[in-house]
Protein backbone atom coordinates (compact mmCIF):
# COMPACT_ATOMS: atom_id res chain seq x y z
CA UNK A 1 0.00 0.00 0.00
CA UNK A 2 1.64 3.24 -1.01
CA UNK A 3 1.99 5.92 2.05
CA UNK A 4 -0.40 8.55 2.17
CA UNK A 5 2.90 11.18 1.14
CA UNK A 6 4.66 9.69 -1.94
CA UNK A 7 7.75 11.52 -2.12
CA UNK A 8 9.05 11.65 -5.90
CA UNK A 9 11.73 13.85 -4.35
CA UNK A 10 13.19 14.05 -1.04
CA UNK A 11 15.88 16.73 -0.12
CA UNK A 12 15.30 18.38 2.91
CA UNK A 13 14.58 21.66 0.81
CA UNK A 14 12.60 24.04 2.55
CA UNK A 15 9.78 24.02 0.18
CA UNK A 16 7.25 21.26 -1.02
CA UNK A 17 4.97 20.57 -3.96
CA UNK A 18 2.44 18.18 -3.14
CA UNK A 19 0.22 17.00 -6.30
CA UNK A 20 -3.15 15.72 -5.46
CA UNK A 21 -5.19 13.68 -7.90
CA UNK A 22 -9.24 13.82 -8.38
CA UNK A 23 -11.83 11.48 -8.41
CA UNK A 24 -11.24 7.64 -9.31
CA UNK A 25 -7.92 8.49 -10.16
CA UNK A 26 -4.19 8.29 -8.78
CA UNK A 27 -0.82 9.24 -9.39
CA UNK A 28 -0.57 8.30 -13.12
CA UNK A 29 -3.14 11.49 -13.37
CA UNK A 30 -0.18 13.01 -13.88
CA UNK A 31 1.52 10.94 -16.87
CA UNK A 32 1.69 11.90 -20.06
CA UNK A 33 1.23 10.07 -23.62
CA UNK A 34 5.53 9.57 -23.60
CA UNK A 35 5.05 7.87 -19.54
CA UNK A 36 6.60 11.03 -18.66
CA UNK A 37 5.07 12.76 -15.16
CA UNK A 38 4.38 16.14 -14.79
CA UNK A 39 6.54 16.36 -11.78
CA UNK A 40 8.94 14.48 -13.54
CA UNK A 41 9.21 17.28 -16.30
CA UNK A 42 9.27 20.58 -13.67
CA UNK A 43 12.65 18.55 -11.44
CA UNK A 44 14.70 19.05 -15.01
CA UNK A 45 13.74 23.50 -14.13
CA UNK A 46 17.04 23.88 -12.08
CA UNK A 47 15.01 26.17 -10.14
CA UNK A 48 12.43 23.95 -9.06
CA UNK A 49 15.06 20.90 -8.50
CA UNK A 50 16.61 23.52 -6.28
CA UNK A 51 14.02 24.77 -3.93
CA UNK A 52 11.50 22.36 -3.94
CA UNK A 53 11.18 18.15 -2.67
CA UNK A 54 7.68 16.86 -4.20
CA UNK A 55 5.42 14.41 -3.35
CA UNK A 56 2.16 12.56 -4.55
CA UNK A 57 -0.91 12.83 -2.11
CA UNK A 58 -2.64 9.26 -2.66
CA UNK A 59 -5.96 8.76 -1.09
CA UNK A 60 -8.69 5.98 -2.16
CA UNK A 61 -11.60 7.08 -4.33
CA UNK A 62 -13.47 4.98 -6.63
CA UNK A 63 -17.58 4.93 -8.27
CA UNK A 64 -18.38 2.04 -6.03
CA UNK A 65 -16.59 1.29 -2.90
CA UNK A 66 -16.11 -2.21 -0.97
CA UNK A 67 -18.26 -1.31 2.23
CA UNK A 68 -21.09 -3.69 0.87
CA UNK A 69 -18.43 -6.49 1.61
CA UNK A 70 -18.78 -6.45 5.42
CA UNK A 71 -20.78 -9.55 6.12
CA UNK A 72 -18.34 -11.88 3.73
CA UNK A 73 -15.39 -10.05 5.02
CA UNK A 74 -16.71 -10.49 8.52
CA UNK A 75 -17.15 -14.39 7.67
CA UNK A 76 -13.41 -14.71 6.47
CA UNK A 77 -12.60 -13.42 9.96
CA UNK A 78 -14.53 -15.73 11.74
CA UNK A 79 -13.68 -18.37 10.19
CA UNK A 80 -9.65 -17.59 9.16
CA UNK A 81 -8.86 -15.21 11.57
CA UNK A 82 -7.41 -12.50 9.82
CA UNK A 83 -7.62 -9.09 9.21
CA UNK A 84 -9.81 -7.65 6.36
CA UNK A 85 -9.22 -4.00 4.94
CA UNK A 86 -12.18 -3.01 3.49
CA UNK A 87 -12.09 0.57 1.72
CA UNK A 88 -14.64 2.94 1.55
CA UNK A 89 -15.15 6.24 -0.19
CA UNK A 90 -15.37 8.82 2.44
CA UNK A 91 -16.52 12.78 1.70
CA UNK A 92 -14.15 15.51 0.42
CA UNK A 93 -14.70 17.27 3.59
CA UNK A 94 -13.06 13.65 5.16
CA UNK A 95 -10.19 13.35 2.67
CA UNK A 96 -9.51 17.21 3.53
CA UNK A 97 -8.72 16.07 7.36
CA UNK A 98 -6.62 13.43 5.52
CA UNK A 99 -4.70 15.33 3.89
CA UNK A 100 -4.18 17.45 6.98
CA UNK A 101 -2.52 14.47 8.90
CA UNK A 102 -0.97 13.28 6.40
CA UNK A 103 1.14 16.90 5.56
CA UNK A 104 1.59 17.47 9.36
CA UNK A 105 3.17 13.89 9.79
CA UNK A 106 5.19 13.62 6.80
CA UNK A 107 5.88 17.28 5.90
CA UNK A 108 6.27 18.75 9.40
CA UNK A 109 9.72 20.12 8.31
CA UNK A 110 9.04 22.51 5.45
CA UNK A 111 8.05 25.78 5.43
CA UNK A 112 6.10 26.26 2.70
CA UNK A 113 3.52 24.42 0.71
CA UNK A 114 2.35 24.33 -3.05
CA UNK A 115 -0.66 22.63 -3.90
CA UNK A 116 -0.76 21.15 -7.80
CA UNK A 117 -4.52 19.70 -7.47
CA UNK A 118 -6.38 18.19 -10.45
CA UNK A 119 -10.50 18.30 -10.00
CA UNK A 120 -12.12 16.85 -6.85
CA UNK A 121 -8.11 17.40 -5.95
CA UNK A 122 -8.70 21.10 -6.06
CA UNK A 123 -11.80 20.70 -3.69
CA UNK A 124 -9.88 18.82 -1.30
CA UNK A 125 -7.34 21.32 -0.91
CA UNK A 126 -9.52 24.16 -0.73
CA UNK A 127 -10.85 22.48 2.09
CA UNK A 128 -8.14 21.96 4.06
CA UNK A 129 -6.74 25.34 3.41
CA UNK A 130 -9.77 26.92 5.12
CA UNK A 131 -9.52 24.10 8.18
CA UNK A 132 -5.90 25.43 8.29
CA UNK A 133 -6.76 28.94 8.46
CA UNK A 134 -9.15 28.41 11.41
CA UNK A 135 -7.14 26.49 13.48
CA UNK A 136 -3.76 28.76 13.15
CA UNK A 137 -4.80 31.92 11.71
CA UNK A 138 -2.12 31.18 8.73
CA UNK A 139 -1.20 28.18 6.68
CA UNK A 140 2.00 26.79 5.02
CA UNK A 141 0.16 26.69 2.00
CA UNK A 142 1.81 29.75 0.25
CA UNK A 143 0.21 28.89 -3.27
CA UNK A 144 -2.17 26.61 -4.87
CA UNK A 145 -2.23 25.98 -8.60
CA UNK A 146 -6.28 24.65 -9.61
CA UNK A 147 -6.14 22.57 -12.72
CA UNK A 148 -9.95 22.21 -13.68
CA UNK A 149 -11.32 22.63 -10.34
CA UNK A 150 -15.45 21.72 -9.88
CA UNK A 151 -15.03 25.23 -7.31
CA UNK A 152 -18.99 25.00 -8.04
CA UNK A 153 -19.66 21.60 -8.84
CA UNK A 154 -20.09 19.78 -12.06
CA UNK A 155 -23.16 18.31 -13.63
CA UNK A 156 -21.65 14.82 -14.36
CA UNK A 157 -22.39 14.62 -10.89
CA UNK A 158 -25.50 14.41 -11.19
CA UNK A 159 -25.43 12.06 -14.09
CA UNK A 160 -22.86 10.13 -11.66
CA UNK A 161 -25.24 10.33 -9.10
CA UNK A 162 -27.42 7.86 -10.75
CA UNK A 163 -24.88 4.99 -11.26
CA UNK A 164 -23.52 5.90 -7.52
CA UNK A 165 -26.31 7.86 -5.13
CA UNK A 166 -24.56 6.99 -1.92
CA UNK A 167 -21.00 7.66 -2.98
CA UNK A 168 -20.38 10.68 -1.20
CA UNK A 169 -17.92 12.09 -3.08
CA UNK A 170 -19.90 12.33 -5.99
CA UNK A 171 -22.85 14.29 -3.66
CA UNK A 172 -20.00 16.62 -2.62
CA UNK A 173 -19.43 16.83 -6.45
CA UNK A 174 -23.41 18.17 -7.58
CA UNK A 175 -23.84 21.78 -7.79
CA UNK A 176 -24.98 23.62 -4.81
CA UNK A 177 -24.41 21.23 -2.76
CA UNK A 178 -24.50 21.86 1.30
CA UNK A 179 -20.45 20.78 1.08
CA UNK A 180 -19.38 23.42 -2.16
CA UNK A 181 -21.91 26.19 -0.48
CA UNK A 182 -19.99 26.18 2.47
CA UNK A 183 -16.37 25.83 1.26
CA UNK A 184 -17.43 28.06 -0.95
CA UNK A 185 -18.79 30.94 1.75
CA UNK A 186 -15.87 30.67 3.67
CA UNK A 187 -13.06 31.20 0.69
CA UNK A 188 -14.91 34.09 0.07
CA UNK A 189 -14.92 35.15 3.70
CA UNK A 190 -11.11 34.46 4.27
CA UNK A 191 -10.07 36.14 1.23
CA UNK A 192 -7.26 38.28 2.59
CA UNK A 193 -5.63 35.06 4.20
CA UNK A 194 -5.69 32.44 1.18
CA UNK A 195 -2.56 32.15 -0.30
CA UNK A 196 -2.99 33.28 -4.02
CA UNK A 197 -4.56 30.74 -5.85
CA UNK A 198 -4.37 30.34 -9.73
CA UNK A 199 -7.08 28.65 -11.36
CA UNK A 200 -6.47 26.71 -15.10
CA UNK A 201 -9.51 25.64 -16.83
CA UNK A 202 -10.01 23.58 -20.03
CA UNK A 203 -11.66 25.65 -23.09
CA UNK A 204 -12.96 21.92 -24.09
CA UNK A 205 -13.52 20.49 -20.92
CA UNK A 206 -17.22 18.79 -20.93
CA UNK A 207 -16.69 17.87 -17.09
CA UNK A 208 -16.12 21.13 -15.42
CA UNK A 209 -16.89 24.25 -17.51
CA UNK A 210 -15.54 27.39 -17.36
CA UNK A 211 -17.83 29.10 -14.98
CA UNK A 212 -17.55 26.54 -12.28
CA UNK A 213 -13.74 25.79 -12.60
CA UNK A 214 -13.30 29.32 -11.43
CA UNK A 215 -13.90 30.77 -7.88
CA UNK A 216 -15.82 33.55 -6.85
CA UNK A 217 -14.18 37.12 -7.43
CA UNK A 218 -11.25 36.09 -9.12
CA UNK A 219 -8.85 38.80 -11.38
CA UNK A 220 -7.86 38.52 -14.88
CA UNK A 221 -4.36 37.43 -14.05
CA UNK A 222 -5.27 34.18 -12.16
CA UNK A 223 -6.76 32.83 -14.44
CA UNK A 224 -5.22 30.55 -17.42
CA UNK A 225 -7.06 29.46 -20.42
CA UNK A 226 -6.24 26.30 -21.78
CA UNK A 227 -6.67 24.37 -25.01
CA UNK A 228 -7.23 20.62 -23.13
CA UNK A 229 -10.13 18.99 -21.60
CA UNK A 230 -10.13 17.73 -17.95
CA UNK A 231 -8.37 14.71 -18.57
CA UNK A 232 -5.34 15.93 -20.29
CA UNK A 233 -5.21 19.51 -18.41
CA UNK A 234 -3.05 18.11 -15.80
CA UNK A 235 -0.18 15.80 -18.13
CA UNK A 236 1.13 18.07 -20.55
CA UNK A 237 3.11 16.53 -23.27
CA UNK A 238 6.01 19.04 -24.21
CA UNK A 239 7.00 21.55 -21.83
CA UNK A 240 6.38 24.02 -24.91
CA UNK A 241 2.93 23.78 -23.95
CA UNK A 242 0.29 26.49 -21.96
CA UNK A 243 -0.14 24.58 -18.91
CA UNK A 244 3.35 23.80 -18.20
CA UNK A 245 4.70 27.09 -18.77
CA UNK A 246 2.23 28.46 -16.73
CA UNK A 247 2.90 26.48 -13.91
CA UNK A 248 6.57 27.29 -14.28
CA UNK A 249 5.77 30.88 -14.35
CA UNK A 250 4.00 30.68 -11.05
CA UNK A 251 6.56 28.71 -9.10
CA UNK A 252 9.33 31.10 -10.54
CA UNK A 253 7.54 34.28 -9.08
CA UNK A 254 6.83 31.67 -6.15
CA UNK A 255 10.24 31.57 -5.17
CA UNK A 256 11.35 35.04 -6.72
CA UNK A 257 8.79 36.04 -3.72
CA UNK A 258 10.43 33.69 -0.87
CA UNK A 259 13.90 35.49 -2.19
CA UNK A 260 12.53 38.78 -1.91
CA UNK A 261 10.91 38.03 1.16
CA UNK A 262 14.48 36.83 2.32
CA UNK A 263 16.18 39.90 1.45
CA UNK A 264 13.88 42.09 3.24
CA UNK A 265 14.67 40.95 6.33
CA UNK A 266 16.70 42.49 8.95
CA UNK A 267 20.45 41.65 8.99
CA UNK A 268 22.86 41.64 11.27
CA UNK A 269 25.04 44.71 11.59
CA UNK A 270 28.51 44.18 13.08
CA UNK A 271 29.35 47.40 14.07
CA UNK A 272 33.01 47.49 12.91
CA UNK A 273 34.06 51.24 12.32
CA UNK A 274 32.32 51.34 8.58
CA UNK A 275 29.77 53.48 9.25
CA UNK A 276 31.38 55.78 11.63
CA UNK A 277 32.15 58.83 8.89
CA UNK A 278 28.98 58.51 7.38
CA UNK A 279 27.14 61.98 7.34
CA UNK A 280 24.22 60.72 9.30
CA UNK A 281 26.56 59.12 11.95
CA UNK A 282 28.55 63.02 12.33
CA UNK A 283 25.18 64.89 12.49
CA UNK A 284 23.97 62.41 15.60
CA UNK A 285 27.41 62.87 17.16
CA UNK A 286 27.88 66.57 16.66
CA UNK A 287 24.30 66.63 17.90
CA UNK A 288 25.54 64.64 21.09
CA UNK A 289 23.03 62.65 20.84
CA UNK A 290 23.01 59.18 22.94
CA UNK A 291 25.14 56.42 22.51
CA UNK A 292 21.86 53.93 21.87
CA UNK A 293 20.04 55.88 20.04
CA UNK A 294 23.52 56.42 17.42
CA UNK A 295 23.44 52.33 17.71
CA UNK A 296 20.04 52.08 16.39
CA UNK A 297 20.01 54.55 13.55
CA UNK A 298 23.52 52.64 12.49
CA UNK A 299 21.50 49.36 12.45
CA UNK A 300 18.07 50.98 10.86
CA UNK A 301 20.23 53.10 7.96
CA UNK A 302 22.07 49.22 7.60
CA UNK A 303 18.46 47.74 7.11
CA UNK A 304 17.40 50.08 4.62
CA UNK A 305 20.38 49.73 2.47
CA UNK A 306 20.12 46.33 2.30
CA UNK A 307 16.15 46.71 1.51
CA UNK A 308 16.93 48.94 -1.54
CA UNK A 309 19.07 46.42 -2.99
CA UNK A 310 16.13 43.82 -2.11
CA UNK A 311 13.78 45.89 -4.35
CA UNK A 312 15.57 47.04 -7.58
CA UNK A 313 16.57 43.13 -7.59
CA UNK A 314 12.87 42.89 -7.52
CA UNK A 315 12.26 45.02 -10.36
CA UNK A 316 11.12 48.04 -8.02
CA UNK A 317 11.93 51.61 -9.61
CA UNK A 318 13.86 54.01 -6.57
CA UNK A 319 11.50 56.27 -7.95
CA UNK A 320 8.40 54.36 -5.96
CA UNK A 321 10.51 54.86 -3.07
CA UNK A 322 9.58 58.88 -3.19
CA UNK A 323 6.43 59.37 -1.62
CA UNK A 324 7.45 57.60 1.50
CA UNK A 325 10.84 59.60 1.36
CA UNK A 326 8.65 62.93 0.95
CA UNK A 327 6.72 61.92 4.03
CA UNK A 328 9.31 60.94 6.03
CA UNK A 329 10.90 64.13 5.52
CA UNK A 330 7.47 65.82 6.34
CA UNK A 331 7.24 64.11 9.50
CA UNK A 332 10.84 65.38 10.32
CA UNK A 333 10.34 69.43 9.62
CA UNK A 334 6.96 68.72 11.91
CA UNK A 335 9.19 68.41 14.86
CA UNK A 336 11.63 70.12 13.82
CA UNK A 337 9.26 73.17 14.25
CA UNK A 338 8.29 71.72 17.56
CA UNK A 339 12.24 71.72 18.81
CA UNK A 340 13.21 75.35 17.18
CA UNK A 341 10.30 76.59 19.20
CA UNK A 342 11.22 74.80 22.39
CA UNK A 343 8.06 72.46 22.57
CA UNK A 344 11.17 69.78 22.38
CA UNK A 345 13.87 70.46 24.97
CA UNK A 346 16.77 68.69 23.61
CA UNK A 347 18.20 66.95 20.82
CA UNK A 348 18.10 63.45 21.65
CA UNK A 349 14.27 64.12 22.85
CA UNK A 350 13.49 65.23 19.39
CA UNK A 351 15.43 61.95 18.07
CA UNK A 352 12.83 59.69 20.06
CA UNK A 353 9.77 61.89 19.37
CA UNK A 354 10.45 61.01 15.40
CA UNK A 355 11.33 57.53 16.13
CA UNK A 356 7.63 56.73 18.05
CA UNK A 357 6.16 59.02 15.37
CA UNK A 358 7.57 56.26 12.58
CA UNK A 359 6.19 53.35 14.43
CA UNK A 360 2.98 54.67 15.50
CA UNK A 361 1.93 56.29 11.79
CA UNK A 362 3.31 53.43 9.87
CA UNK A 363 0.18 52.25 9.04
CA UNK A 364 -1.15 55.59 8.11
CA UNK A 365 0.84 58.76 7.07
CA UNK A 366 3.54 56.45 5.96
CA UNK A 367 1.91 53.61 4.20
CA UNK A 368 3.08 52.39 1.83
CA UNK A 369 1.68 49.56 -1.17
CA UNK A 370 5.30 48.15 -1.35
CA UNK A 371 5.19 45.16 0.71
CA UNK A 372 7.72 44.37 3.80
CA UNK A 373 8.67 47.74 4.43
CA UNK A 374 8.17 48.29 7.93
CA UNK A 375 8.87 50.74 10.64
CA UNK A 376 12.35 50.03 11.31
CA UNK A 377 13.47 50.27 8.14
CA UNK A 378 11.60 53.65 7.54
CA UNK A 379 13.70 54.84 10.13
CA UNK A 380 16.59 53.70 8.25
CA UNK A 381 15.14 55.71 5.37
CA UNK A 382 15.39 58.46 7.46
CA UNK A 383 18.88 58.31 8.06
CA UNK A 384 19.61 57.69 4.32
CA UNK A 385 17.91 61.55 3.89
CA UNK A 386 20.04 62.54 6.57
CA UNK A 387 23.16 60.63 5.06
CA UNK A 388 22.83 63.15 2.48
CA UNK A 389 24.27 66.69 2.46
CA UNK A 390 21.51 68.06 -0.22
CA UNK A 391 19.16 67.16 2.80
CA UNK A 392 18.52 69.67 5.30
CA UNK A 393 18.10 66.66 7.89
CA UNK A 394 19.94 67.85 11.26
CA UNK A 395 19.64 67.21 15.03
CA UNK A 396 20.57 70.61 16.39
CA UNK A 397 19.97 73.84 16.08
CA UNK A 398 22.05 75.91 14.09
CA UNK A 399 23.84 73.15 12.14
CA UNK A 400 25.65 73.48 9.01
CA UNK A 401 28.04 71.96 6.77
CA UNK A 402 31.00 73.63 8.24
CA UNK A 403 30.06 71.69 11.82
CA UNK A 404 30.68 68.66 9.91
CA UNK A 405 34.30 69.81 8.62
CA UNK A 406 35.34 70.95 11.93
CA UNK A 407 33.97 67.50 13.96
CA UNK A 408 36.23 65.64 11.08
CA UNK A 409 39.31 67.81 11.28
CA UNK A 410 39.07 67.72 15.37
CA UNK A 411 38.54 64.21 15.19
CA UNK A 412 41.64 63.42 13.05
CA UNK A 413 43.88 65.35 15.21
CA UNK A 414 42.78 63.51 18.54
CA UNK A 415 43.51 60.13 16.46
CA UNK A 416 46.92 61.25 15.69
Amino acid sequence: MKPPIEFVKKDNKKNILVFIHGFTSDSETWVNSSKIALPEMLLGEDFINENFDVGYFNYFTKVLDFSKARFSTGLIRTVFGRTSKSKKNIGIKNLSDHLKSSLELYCQEYENIVLIAHSMGGLISKAFILDDLNENDNTKVKLFLSLAVPHKGTNWANMGGKLARKNPQIIDLKPLSSFLDKVNDDWIQQKNCIPKTVYYYGQFDEIVEEQNAISFQVGKKLKVACNYDHFDICKPESTDSIVYRGIRRDLDEFVKELMFTEEMKPQKFINDGKLDDEIFVLKLLIADIHKSLIEDSKQTFFNAEYMVRALVNKGYSLEDLNELYINLERLYRIFFIKFIEGEIKTSNELVVKIFENIIDRDKEFLQTTIPLIDANKKTGMLQQLANSLDNDIWWAKDQSIKDIDHFRKARDINEK
